[in-house]
């Protein structure tokens, strides 16, 4: 049976949800991107570079572009990490320049006070007629924590603590007004009906807000809440709050693992169950039968282990050498936990339990520590499918940092996934995010 056949099966699913996480000079896993003499060695802190991937991306008819950030700089980190935008600054300019695709930033409630959050996002949402999101994170590491007054960060039971409670009042605080608070009656010089005003008076264990918020409801609400915790106190702020997660699991085994951990922690919730993205790196084969080699050359080209042994050195805070025999010590594992979190912890601890070497560690991580598609538009599509048929996830993520090697994504792969009933062909009429995604609108 042809794609296309199966594609008008009555088992056939919905479309992908497709996201372009913007990681320009290069992050983690494209670490030498602004090697590249194709691209500009400053991309990161390029409007132009920003703009073309945005609108590249909306002609492939993805759902969103993911802008991840961090407050704090390590000058070993890789180039975009030194020196890129803040993501409401560069979401806001993307707006300006796109029409249809969904705008989601990385916003900390560690160092973030919720009624801040709260209308900034509102603002965006409106600035982009309803296609902001939220990346919920807690922030990682002590040197965050050191640019907000702190010596170290709070331990990880309080940082999701104080999220939990900042989401609810973020939340709160976009719902200060109904959808039809605002009359902005001539006539009756009525702008605001006061009756349809909700304050919010809220004294918590880490917050204390009055409201309401200064800015009304967006066309689609409220902004979509993404989370991205990996560990138990993760799994339970996105069962409890996120319309969307974002996993980085590298086997549909561990995917499914994962969404079991989410189904698990919302027992006994009425609320819809998050939907599922897998980050994704993808290297194109020039011909079919070459995948292996197309994923291979990614990883070289990238630097794959050295850079995890960079990365690992950076969390566990002391250099590993090349073909380290060293033991894994209990404060490694536990700087890995506190400078990467739990993906980190419970590798070394697995690996420490097993009797390895902290190189061993390091180099067993290649295979496991991200996910690349490679191959042909044809055999990358096929494999974005598996995933999605095996329940594994609603749709993915990609690292974007190639302007070529996304071109590509829209010519070859959006094609092949349309074939396969697994990309939409346009864009809806005045869609919002939530309904690009799937999502009930906020009334």
């Amino acid at each position: 049976m042809s794609s296309r056949e199966s594609a008008t099966q009555p088992d056939a699913l919905p479309p992908l949800h497709l996201g372009a996480m913007l990681t320009a000079s290069g992050a983690p896993d494209d670490e030498r991107a602004w090697l590249d003499p194709s691209e500009p060695t400053n991309a990161s802190v390029s409007p132009d570079w920003y703009r073309e991937v945005a609108q590249i991306a909306e002609q492939a008819t993805f759902d969103f572009l993911f802008i991840a950030d961090a407050v704090f700089v390590d000058l070993d980190s890789p180039a975009h990490y030194l020196s890129r935008f803040e993501p409401l600054s560069a979401l806001s300019f993307l707006a300006g320049v796109t029409s249809h695709i969904g705008l989601v930033g990385t916003f900390s409630t560690s160092y973030q006070e919720p009624y801040n959050l709260a209308r900034m996002l509102m603002s965006l949402d409106h600035l982009s007629r309803g296609r902001a999101g939220w990346n919920v994170v807690t922030s990682l590491g002590d040197r965050a924590a050191r640019n907000f007054g702190l010596d170290a960060q709070r331990d990880h039971e309080t940082r999701y603590a104080r999220a939990t409670e900042a989401i609810d009042v973020v939340r709160a605080l976009w719902r200060s007004y109904e959808a039809d608070a605002f009359p902005r009656d001539r006539a009756s010089g009525t702008f605001l009906d006061q009756s349809k005003v909700h304050t919010l008076n809220h004294r918590g264990e880490h917050f204390s807000v009055a409201g309401p918020l200064n800015i009304e409801r967006s066309p689609q609400g409220e902004p979509v809440i993404f989370q991205a915790g990996q560990s138990a106190p993760g799994m339970a702020l996105a069962a409890h709050s996120a319309d969307c997660v974002f996993g980085m699991q590298t086997t549909i085994e561990d995917a499914l693992a994962y969404r079991e951990g989410i189904r698990g922690a919302m027992a006994g919730s009425d609320r819809p169950e998050p939907k599922l993205y897998i980050k994704v790196m993808i290297a194109f084969a020039d011909a079919p039968g070459r995948a292996d080699e197309a994923a291979r050359e990614y990883l070289v080209r990238h630097g794959a282990l050295d850079e995890l042994r960079g990365r690992v050195s950076r969390a566990i805070e002391r250099e590993i050498e090349v073909g380290d025999a060293s033991t894994i010590t209990d404060r490694d594992i536990a700087r890995g936990h506190v400078n990467e979190g739990t993906w980190l912890f419970e590798h070394l601890t697995e690996d420490r339990d097993a009797g390895r070497t902290l190189g061993e560690s390091v180099e067993r991580l290649l295979g496991r520590d991200r996910l690349v598609f490679a191959g042909t538009g044809e055999e990358i599509a096929d494999e974005m499918v598996e995933w999605q048929r095996a329940g594994a996830a609603e749709g993915f993520i990609m690292q974007v940092s190639n302007r070529a090697e996304f071109r590509r994504v829209r010519d070859e792969l959006a094609p092949a996934l349309r074939v396969r009933g697994a990309l939409r062909d346009a864009y809806p009429e005045d869609a919002t995010l939530r309904g690009l995604l799937g999502l009930a609108e906020r009334n």
